[in-house]
């Protein structure tokens, strides 16, 4: 298996692999991480441990989010690698500290009306959502709610899963472009995500171009 192994179909469906398949996905996999994401290499110096990944311990979540969202071409991938590597320091980190802004957080550092949305949109929370919120629109909530909708979405299963989630959902109309590699699209993708494309995230690209063979 090469480095695409976070390609879906490379895996003949997650759902039904066998438990060496499993190993030897995450292994390749892990090789990609690191190749993007240097320091999640340990966790030994992050100044939030508890909210710390490496790449051994994020690859097989992220590999199960790519197959959730049928994301499957190698540059979609890399970008979505490269946006959730940059915003969470090498996976260090799994909210927003600096400046703290309330409700934001998970693997991409989403804010806290698209995790509201989110969190809505999985079965198992939406009435543990709808407790806290009553049914009140993100602009309406306090920051101890916005907080407390955003910890919903935080367990690994949905917090890897939440860069794929917007992707799918809200960046439709420009996935053509990103699945043409170029950083015309990769540029139209931060727009939908509401970022300036810096030079810093260009070289998260980059380094994820090269971690999937993407030209």
């Amino acid at each position: 298996m090469h480095l695409r192994t976070l390609i879906p179909p490379l895996l003949a469906g997650l759902a039904t692999a066998s438990p060496l398949l499993h190993r030897a996905a995450s292994s390749t996999a892990e090789a990609q991480l690191l190749l993007i994401a240097p320091l999640s290499a340990s966790c030994t110096s992050a100044p939030f441990p508890a909210e710390c990944a490496t790449a051994s311990s994020a690859a097989p979540f992220l590999i199960s989010a790519m197959d959730a969202y049928a994301i499957r071409s190698a540059p979609e991938i890399a970008a979505l690698l490269s946006l959730i590597a940059f915003e969470t320091g090498d996976f260090r980190y799994d909210r927003n500290h600096y400046p703290g802004r309330a409700g934001q957080g998970t693997r991409n550092m989403q804010l806290g009306a698209w995790n509201l949305e989110y969190a809505r949109s999985i079965p198992e929370l939406a009435p543990k959502v709808l407790a806290i919120t009553g049914g009140t629109a993100a602009e309406g909530l306090s920051d101890e709610q916005l907080n407390e909708v955003r910890d919903l979405v935080l367990d690994d299963r949905f917090s890897w899963k939440s860069a794929a989630w917007f992707y799918v959902t809200k960046c439709g109309d420009v996935r053509d472009e990103v699945q043409a590699g170029g950083q015309t699209g990769f540029e139209a993708y931060m727009q939908y995500v509401g970022v300036q494309t810096t030079p810093d995230r260009l070289e998260y690209w980059r380094r994820a171009k090269e971690a999937l063979g993407v030209a």
